[in-house]
């Protein structure tokens, strides 16, 4: 006979909106108090749906989403004052198709490689990424700067433990 914690567990919707524009509230802040001379100030646009949710762990998808928005942060800060563009930014963006929800982190930083752009995430933001399901991609921006695509299905179900 199954007991409940046989059964499966249905994730909570989040709505990514809201819980992007408290993360970079949070990070801004965070950035502005530890500020150095290196540290610019950049412009951060959130282009994502009122209506898109996601159905995933709500602690990871925000471990996950404040580790990408710090990096792209990072990254804008890195181009060089000669260098165009003038105005630092992070862009977010999200769509949504049948099975999933993908939001896209852009920022205006350097010209990099894709397999640079991927490579700053540490093996603890992989695993959260395995444990949502998510996948992110990487991609150079013909502009300059890099584009984080993480892809998230829009159902999943989790066990709980024993």
């Amino acid at each position: 006979m199954p007991t409940e914690s046989d059964e499966p567990h249905i994730l909570p919707m989040v709505p990514p909106r809201g819980l992007l524009e408290s993360i970079v509230a949070e990070v801004q802040t965070q950035r502005h108090d530890s500020a150095t001379a290196a540290t610019r100030p950049c412009t951060v646009i959130i282009d994502v749906a009122d209506r898109h949710v996601l159905q995933v762990d709500p602690a990871a998808i925000r471990t996950i989403l404040t580790v990408l928005l710090a990096n792209a942060l990072d990254n804008a800060d890195r181009t060089p004052p000669s260098e165009m563009p003038v105005a630092h930014e992070v862009v977010i963006t999200s769509i949504e198709y049948g099975a999933a929800i993908e939001i896209e982190i852009a920022d205006s930083g350097p010209h990099c490689t894709p397999a640079a752009a991927g490579s700053t995430l540490e093996p603890a933001i992989r695993q959260l990424l395995d444990q949502v399901g998510g996948q992110l991609t990487a991609a150079a921006c013909p502009e300059g700067g890099r584009a984080l695509t993480l892809r998230l299905p829009h159902r999943r179900l989790r066990r709980l433990a024993a």
